[in-house]
């Protein structure tokens, strides 16, 4: 029977023997309970029924401890019962050697014996917490076992004993080396820049915050530098995105070598005056500079940085050079929280910018004036179309061989509403940054051949120049445009386009297709600004131009700077040879007229002549004896030099 339903299966021995022989036979052959005869039938019930309850609960503790065996085994962990001492009197692990021990070797012993003091002093500490308030403590603990960094986590609860038994308390430790790692990559990819490894946005406000909060407990100062790559877009454009981001992790390693940067991952902890970096994002690079001295340390951090970033990056075949523009603002006097001091650092990063870019500024409350001004016509400009707050005006360009108007350059001009007239020097760098120059571009262009058609009308005769802005020019749907434009009713070959030379050397091979296909329709074609730019050369002569304009940088002083007049000589005589007409800007004075005469200068234009002026004005211009004004100047030039 026993054998068929199993050790637990309670049998009760009845017989008439109660000597001690047969009763210990009974036991020892594996009965449950021993009953002598007579029976009492009264009782035998009872021990029946609690024979019967007994085996019941020796199979659910045989269950339990199954379940409970499974789940050590299960959880890969390592069990240990201590008393208050921290003594082991039992251990369970799946392994047979643990912390690099044999599990047998830690019975009878102190856990001051097996683990290292500051891990074995924490135990002591979770015991005695587990006994004294009869909660379950968790703690952690970092070891070191066979050279190999190992994290463990230990749950110690106080263990049920009878009464006057020692006190007992089980300790679960397992290993958790795998999630710290993981917990370590999760805080890494929170806080780091992926692409240069330094920190990142979230992990900059963090470290600015306890910095600011320093500063304030400290009452000292501190800086925050603000750095923008100028030119980056050009090199996404260019070389592509991987290039681009080769040349951030390389400006990364520069500045991480060039200064002295906090440790990210140690929660941004603040040491005293070192320099906490961090990427932004795209190419904005911030630096935190605290216990700051003297501004002029932050001044002089920042041109370290600028000459790190200066030097040449090799990319591939290609050796780009770039600047950085550094806004920098100063705790307290720039802003007393971390946005304030972020915003004006920005606010100054950009006045760099417009200062010419490759420099440093210091943030001033003016400058905010300043920005919100710029800000505002960013605002405006958009709408200033749909408004119809442009308009133009024309400047005649004097034909030398005739002494007469044949063309004029349109102008455009903006009246503002609420701020009057803004100067183009203020508002097209704007429109360039944001593309708007594209809309207001072909704006010009249109209104400009719709206005030679009305002269045209009248029965005048007149060339109109437009320029053409750098973004305007490498946009893919300009011919498509000047076609829609210019239609069947507008004749080409009164149309001229002005192009930077800068414009045209950023991408020559693309520059030269477009400047054929402008050619074949029959516009004529200018380089404008010549002489300021980087030409070289052995494009110069492939490039389909009909005009070479010379800047007037170079025209104003040419009648006092002889190096000016040979700049003007060389450019005049280098053009002809090329075939090229020459047109001169910015003719003010009889002097510069006459030289530009000699050197065979075939337009002139210039406030000596006329201002740009309205379209309705221009008939007049075209109508006049030009051969007089000459004549005019110089009777007055004369008059003044007798009275003198």
């Amino acid at each position: 029977m026993r054998a068929e339903r199993g050790e637990d299966l309670p049998i009760v021995m009845v017989t008439c023997m109660h000597d001690d022989d047969s009763i210990n036979h009974a036991y020892q052959v594996g009965a449950t309970d021993f009953i002598a005869k007579p029976i009492s039938w009264s009782l035998i019930k009872h021990r029946v029924n609690y024979l019967l309850h007994s085996s019941q609960i020796l199979q659910e503790l045989r269950v339990s401890n199954a379940r409970n065996e499974a789940l050590l085994n299960a959880s890969l962990g390592i069990m240990f019962e201590f008393d208050l001492d921290g003594v082991i009197y039992d251990t369970h692990s799946q392994s047979s050697e643990i912390l690099g021990r044999q599990l047998d070797d830690f019975l009878g012993r102190k856990v001051t014996d097996i683990l290292p003091e500051e891990a074995a002093q924490a135990c002591l500490m979770a015991l005695h917490i587990a006994c004294d308030q009869g909660i379950s403590v968790g703690k952690q603990l970092f070891i070191e076992v066979d050279q190999v960094k190992v994290w463990y986590e230990l749950s110690v609860s106080r263990k049920n004993v009878g009464m006057g038994e020692d006190v007992r308390l089980i300790c679960f430790m397992r290993d958790i080396t795998a999630r710290k790692h993981a917990e370590r990559r999760i805080v890494h990819l929170a806080y780091i820049d992926s692409l240069t490894g330094l920190p990142n946005r979230h992990s900059f406000f963090e470290c600015m915050q306890s910095e600011v909060q320093q500063a304030k407990m400290d009452g000292t100062k501190l800086a925050v530098l603000y750095m923008d790559i100028d030119g980056f877009k050009g090199v996404n454009e260019t070389l592509g995105h991987e290039a681009g981001d080769k040349i951030l992790t390389m400006v990364a390693d520069r500045l991480r070598s060039g200064v002295r940067a906090i440790d990210s991952l140690a929660r941004l902890q603040r040491v005293g005056g070192e320099v906490g970096l961090a990427r932004l994002g795209g190419d904005e690079f911030t630096a935190i500079l605290p216990q700051l001295k003297e501004v002029d340390d932050a001044i002089h951090l920042a041109d370290r940085i600028r000459d790190l970033i200066r030097k040449p990056y090799q990319v591939g075949t290609h050796e780009v050079v770039l600047t950085v523009s550094i806004g920098i603002a100063i705790y307290p006097e720039s802003g007393k929280d971390v946005q304030a001091l972020l915003k004006y650092a920005d606010t100054a990063m950009y006045h760099a910018k417009d200062q010419g870019r490759d420099n440093s500024q210091l943030y001033t409350s003016a400058l905010t004036e300043k920005m919100m001004w710029r800000r505002q016509l960013e605002t405006s400009l958009h709408h200033a179309i749909e408004h119809q707050e442009f308009f133009l005006e024309y400047q005649p360009q004097m034909d030398v061989q005739c002494a007469c108007v044949t063309s004029v350059e349109a102008l455009v001009r903006w009246q503002h509403p609420e701020l009057g007239l803004i100067s183009p020097a203020q508002f097209i760098p704007f429109a360039e940054e944001t593309g708007l120059i594209v809309e207001i571009g072909e704006w010009v262009l249109r209104t400009a051949c719709q206005q030679v058609k009305q002269w045209q009308a009248q029965g005048l005769k007149v060339q109109v120049a437009v320029n053409l802005s750098p973004r305007q020019f490498k946009n893919p749907h300009l011919l498509a445009t000047i076609h829609e434009i210019i239609g069947n009713d507008f004749d080409p070959q009164w149309l001229e386009l002005e192009i930077t030379e800068s414009a045209l050397m950023e991408d020559v091979e693309s520059s030269l297709e477009t400047l054929h296909a402008l050619r074949l329709i029959g516009i004529r074609i200018s380089l404008d600004d010549f002489g300021t730019g980087y030409s070289s050369m052995s494009y110069l002569k492939q490039l389909p131009l009909n005009i070479v304009k010379v800047d007037q940088s170079f025209v104003r002083d040419m009648t006092t700077d002889k190096n000016n007049l040979m700049i003007v000589r060389a450019i005049v005589s280098l053009a002809k040879n090329l075939g090229f007409a020459v047109t001169a800007e910015g003719v003010e004075t009889l002097e510069q007229v006459q030289m530009l005469q000699k050197l065979e200068c075939e337009t002139l234009q210039g406030y000596y002549y006329s201002r740009p002026v309205a379209p309705e004005k221009i008939p007049a211009l075209l109508a006049r004896d030009w051969s007089l004004h000459d004549a005019e100047a110089s009777s007055v030039k004369f008059s003044a030099t007798v009275q003198q």
